[in-house]
């Protein structure tokens, strides 16, 4: 079984509906620039390990949280103040997201975020940076017994 998708579409349905990210266009995937709403995070998936054809109990998945914001301001403060903002608000939730995930879909993880990356500023008058998610997961004792 493959859960990279159903685990990124879960995480973006669940940024979504934060407050925090109520004036963002939250979703998974990547839309080029020309057709972002901006601020936008997307979720996309780097790799998942693990698979087995023999019924899979356990693996791992890497995810990318990408944030973009446009300014043409000279100063990035502002943009700065919203990537960290966005960066802060997905940390505080990764426990609760967790918890989401084995209710919903019946896999418990681990969740950790082994770092975040900047796309610099060569991109303007986008500002990027990348949190990088990495999600060890197993399927719940309760979904074995189903």
């Amino acid at each position: 079984m493959l859960y990279w998708w159903p685990v990124a579409k879960h995480l973006s349905d669940f940024l979504a509906v934060l407050p925090a990210f109520s004036q963002w266009s939250v979703y998974p995937g990547t839309n080029g620039s020309a057709k972002k709403n901006w601020p936008c995070c997307e979720v996309q998936w780097d790799q998942e390990a693990g698979l087995s054809i023999n019924n899979p109990m356990e693996g791992t998945i890497t995810l990318w949280v990408d944030f973009w914001v446009r300014s043409d301001n000279v100063e990035p403060d502002d943009v700065y103040q919203q990537q960290h903002d966005a960066q802060m608000a997905v940390l505080c939730c990764l426990r609760e997201w967790s918890d989401k995930l084995l209710k919903d879909l019946k896999i418990a993880a681990k969740v950790d975020c082994p770092g975040i990356a900047s796309a610099g500023t060569i991109t303007r008058p986008s500002f990027g940076c990348r949190m990088i998610l990495t999600i060890e997961w197993r399927k719940s004792r309760e979904r074995i017994q189903t």
